[in-house]
């Protein structure tokens, strides 16, 4: 989301700023701290003002934290606390399915993987106009089957997609 905001103005229409945070980076330290290290401190300064407005906070990888029952609701505590000083802006929280059970949000997504169909067209669209690049990269999974059987999952796709566009 942030790669395509940023190349492509995906949701432009929607958000000014698009920030993705490692929550295991806020494990140890405030949500605050760790999105001013990521942004800096004028356009943090700017985000505090706007309480947030236009801006998609991602804070990714849930079930990659280490902590266990009581310290987790400590944490959520503390999470919730801390998204209030950016109230307007709209948070997403990514996370494989069962570390995600007692987040009260106002709305779920559960990504599923690609079909054969979804992985083409995903490797159409992103070598618009270059049927040669298309080919070569179907002629390159073709002869690497194990690279191949990881494109069902959408952000494996779009990593080997991006390898494979700037290989240095």
């Amino acid at each position: 989301i942030c790669v395509k905001w940023a190349e492509d103005g995906f949701l432009c229409e929607m958000f000014d700023a698009v920030i993705m945070i490692p929550l295991r980076l806020v494990q140890q330290r405030s949500l605050e701290d760790v999105t001013m290290e990521f942004v800096g401190e004028d356009l943090f300064e700017q985000l505090k003002k706007s309480g947030g407005a236009r801006c998609l906070m991602i804070l990714e990888g849930l079930d990659e934290m280490d902590f266990d029952r009581q310290k987790n609701d400590c944490f959520f505590v503390r999470i919730t606390k801390e998204c209030t000083m950016l109230e307007k802006s709209t948070i997403a929280i990514t996370s494989r399915p069962h570390s995600c059970e007692r987040i009260k949000a106002d709305r779920r997504v559960e990504v599923i993987g690609f079909g054969p169909d979804e992985i083409k067209e995903f490797v159409e669209k992103s070598f618009p106009d270059d049927e040669d690049a298309v080919s070569e990269f179907r002629h390159q999974l073709a002869e690497r089957p194990h690279l191949h059987g990881l494109c069902y999952v959408p952000m494996n796709l779009v990593m080997i997609v991006n390898i494979f566009k700037f290989p240095t």
